[in-house]
């Protein structure tokens, strides 16, 4: 059964960069990685892999890895569609990695196996991984040593389709743990366009009505995949400081793909953008995905 997702990740999650095409780390990288936590924002593992907890030489990364690395608290993303064929094949997919029929009938059901799944690694982790899903429980991780610390965990969704168009399933989302949320994802939706979209609408007033429930919620409103229309209307919209969870910058790579919708022109984001979110006092997480930085290479 998971081939398919295997054969994927695989093929999709690969590094062209190995220790020796780089060297050591230098003096000043290597504080900079003692300073504080090592954040990763966005990881795909809950979706193309049945573990987290065992090692693998390739695909999306493992607990051994994490902790290998340095890396203390991660965000865990969950998705129900991706860009095919408007998302049908993506059934084939969670198929694949063991989803029961019942969790594919609706973008929550989706969610809450995926949900389940990580709660899961967690419980089987004896301790060495750990959900994170309030501000509390954050502020008592970061309390602890950082070398006593387990891997902690916190939850994120890409793509506002996956509520059903409920706005009560933001609450629910939040009770199981979730505390950031992308309106958009690879497709365009009811709230707001996508850059890999068909037709990269603005924000709906059902966009703004959710941003606002989201912030009422304390969940992250997460501007990635967003149309630069979209991304503009929800910064104007937003009150509390917004995150732009992984992206690549239109003015180191702007290339348009003749076959797919996803290319760095249609996926990076400008310079304004960037400043923006500044100002608002959010995040920027720039992917190190070699697809939309252009190369390989620890310069680009």
């Amino acid at each position: 059964m998971g081939l398919i997702s295997g054969s994927v990740d695989r093929l999709l999650h690969g590094t062209a960069l190995t220790s020796d095409a780089y060297g050591a780390a230098g003096p000043a990288a290597r504080e900079l990685h003692r300073s504080g936590p090592v954040v990763d924002l966005v990881v795909g593992t809950a979706l193309f892999r049945s573990s987290l907890l065992s090692a693998t030489p390739r695909g999306h990364v493992d607990l051994p890895r994490l902790r290998a690395a340095g890396v203390q608290l991660v965000g865990l993303t969950l998705a129900t569609r991706f860009p095919d064929l408007r998302g049908t094949l993506s059934r084939f997919h969670f198929r694949s990695l063991g989803m029961p029929p019942e969790a594919l009938r609706s973008g929550m059901a989706t969610l809450e196996w995926l949900i389940g799944r990580v709660d899961s690694w967690c419980a089987a982790s004896d301790g060495a991984l750990r959900l994170l899903p309030t501000r509390q429980a954050l502020q008592a991780w970061l309390a602890q040593p950082a070398e006593a610390r387990p891997v902690g965990v916190f939850l994120g969704v890409q793509g506002a389709h996956a509520l059903d168009g409920e706005l009560a399933n933001v609450q629910r989302l939040r009770e199981r743990g979730v505390r950031m949320l992308a309106l958009a994802h690879v497709m365009d939706n009811a709230f707001v366009g996508s850059g890999t979209g068909r037709r990269r609408r603005g924000l709906s007033a059902s966009g703004r009505e959710l941003i606002a429930e989201l912030e009422r919620q304390d969940v992250l409103v997460d501007l990635a995949h967003m149309s630069q229309t979209g991304l503009r209307a929800s910064l104007a919209a937003v009150s509390r400081p917004p995150m732009l969870s992984h992206t690549g910058l239109l003015r180191h790579s702007n290339s348009r793909s003749r076959w797919s919708p996803f290319s760095p022109a249609t996926r990076n984001v400008p310079d304004w953008a960037v400043r923006e979110v500044g100002q608002a006092g959010g995040v920027v997480g720039v992917v190190l995905s070699t697809q939309l930085l252009g190369g390989s290479t620890i310069a680009q």
